[in-house]
């Protein structure tokens, strides 16, 4: 029981450090401001976490840990459920679908995840303001890479477009909702602009139906 409160505890401070960072950056980060915003006196923040530092990485783990729980539910096809964008974003069974839709599946996830948690937007805050932190795409975007190279090796995307490009292009997305957000954009409408303009690319990206027609295959409609 005590063991269990005391989680709930540094769960608590972990998230309330998580919404400074993504409100005022680490530098502007007060730790005064966190043990206020759960009710804790500073002695009790510090016995947890005795340095911002370590305050700063039980938030970076929470973060790699919700990404991970993220791919994982991509790749088991439990993600299937009606985003905030208002759409679901994989369709059937995830294993079999195509890889390009798969891929689809998997950026809209993690774009989902950002727009919702202050946890992960504060990672990647922490990425951009600490450049010796780990990019936190490299819990993801990897898996994106590898499901694009699957798609054009089974003729999903068109020959002339390149694998590695077109993650490239699905990492500015996301980075650009994140930016979009800290402009003031609310969560729903930036998500559903990311959409839009995934699956245009997407669509314009992928090979032509087989049998000859001259259309899209869209896999990710499937």
């Amino acid at each position: 029981m005590v063991q269990e409160r005391a989680e709930r505890t540094r769960r608590a401070m972990v998230h309330a450090a998580a919404e400074e960072i993504d409100r005022s950056g680490y530098h502007g980060a007060s730790l005064a401001r966190i043990s206020r915003s759960v009710g804790m006196s500073m002695g009790a923040l510090t016995f947890h976490f005795p340095t911002k530092d370590r305050l700063v990485e039980a938030v970076q783990a929470l973060s790699l840990s919700m990404v991970g729980e993220a791919v994982a539910a991509v790749e088991a096809g439990e993600a299937g459920e009606a985003g905030e964008a208002g759409e679901a974003v994989a369709g059937g069974d995830s294993v079999q679908a195509p890889s390009l839709g798969r891929a689809r599946a998997l950026i809209l996830a993690i774009s989902r995840l950002l727009a919702r948690e202050p946890v992960v937007r504060a990672a990647v805050r922490l990425g951009w303001e600490r450049p010796a932190q780990e990019d936190w795409t490299a819990s993801w975007l990897p898996r994106v890479r590898e499901l694009l190279v699957q798609a054009h090796a089974d003729g999903d995307l068109r020959q002339e477009a390149d694998p590695e490009t077109v993650t490239a292009l699905a990492a500015g997305l996301v980075q650009g909702l994140h930016c979009r957000m800290c402009a003031g954009a609310g969560a729903h409408d930036a998500l559903g602009q990311l959409t839009s303009i995934l699956d245009v690319i997407l669509d314009s990206l992928s090979a032509p139906c087989r049998g000859g027609q001259d259309t899209p295959r869209c896999s990710h409609d499937n």
